[in-house]
């Protein structure tokens, strides 16, 4: 099982500003001269944190990312695209020492990734629906939604098998639209693995999935255009795919013009 998130010794590890200051410098000083830091986050409530790490490619090769995720207690997650390096939280010199022992190359290109044309249209898509007030949502089994982050999910076996959800971002209960598409949903759950995603749980046993906007949108920034993003997800998904988030996008703005109207 997941350990919960647990209460650190504020003299230990207390994340504030200097904390992430100092394990900032330690992870960029510990970092190979071809890889850097394009984007992290921090957890509130824990030790852990988040790098997307990006290492650039000869010949002008697509760059290839890496998340990388330094914590003290084990992900929820299993199947997760994610280079994990366990800490004693405080102890930034031998954080710094097991990064420059993990970053080696062999490592590097077992846990790097590059974004197809097929993934780049896809993450566009994923920022243009909240622009909408649309997200991606999963319905979770009854065992691990009631277990919160004690029950691991698996998004190899758990993730493609759930009910996959288009709903509003911000009433999980309105508009929730059913979509039926393998492919995508199976890149969803890559992203929700490399922290491209994250997550929030609902009351409805729905597991709802945000964009990590720090790190999609500078990632997006380095990777080539997209002209003519209809086109090519309607190429990847289908017609019936493009029209269903169309039609959502269409009701979310009737909705919207209904919500106002009532102030």
């Amino acid at each position: 099982m997941a350990k919960r998130r647990i209460t650190h010794d504020p003299d230990q590890f207390v994340n504030a500003a200097d904390d992430r200051r100092r394990l900032q410098v330690a992870v960029q000083t510990a970092l190979p001269t071809n890889v850097h830091v394009l984007a992290r986050n921090f957890a509130r409530s824990s030790a852990s944190s988040y790098w997307l790490l990006m290492l650039d490619q000869p010949g002008g090769q697509r760059p290839a990312f890496l998340t990388l995720r330094i914590a003290d207690h084990t992900l929820w997650l299993t199947n997760h695209d994610q280079l994990t390096v366990t800490w004693e939280a405080g102890n930034f010199t031998a954080v710094q020492q097991t990064l420059r022992n993990q970053l080696t190359p062999p490592i590097l290109r077992r846990y790097s990734y590059q974004l197809s044309t097929a993934d780049i249209i896809t993450l566009r898509l994923i920022l243009h629906l909240e622009q909408h007030q649309l997200i991606w949502l999963v319905q979770l089994s009854p065992v691990i939604a009631r277990a919160y982050k004690n029950q691991r999910l698996d998004l190899h076996a758990d993730f493609p098998s759930a009910k996959l959800l288009l709903g509003n971002m911000n009433n999980s209960s309105l508009q929730l639209v059913p979509v039926t598409q393998p492919v995508f949903q199976e890149r969803l759950g890559k992203y929700f693995g490399r922290n491209l995603l994250f997550s929030q749980f609902t009351s409805h046993k729905l597991l709802r999935l945000l964009p990590t906007n720090q790190w999609i949108r500078p990632l997006l920034r380095e990777l080539p255009p997209t002209p003519n993003l209809e086109q090519q997800l309607a190429a990847a998904y289908g017609t019936d795919f493009v029209r269903i988030y169309v039609e959502a996008i269409r009701q979310q703005a009737r909705l919207a013009t209904v919500t106002a109207g009532r102030r």
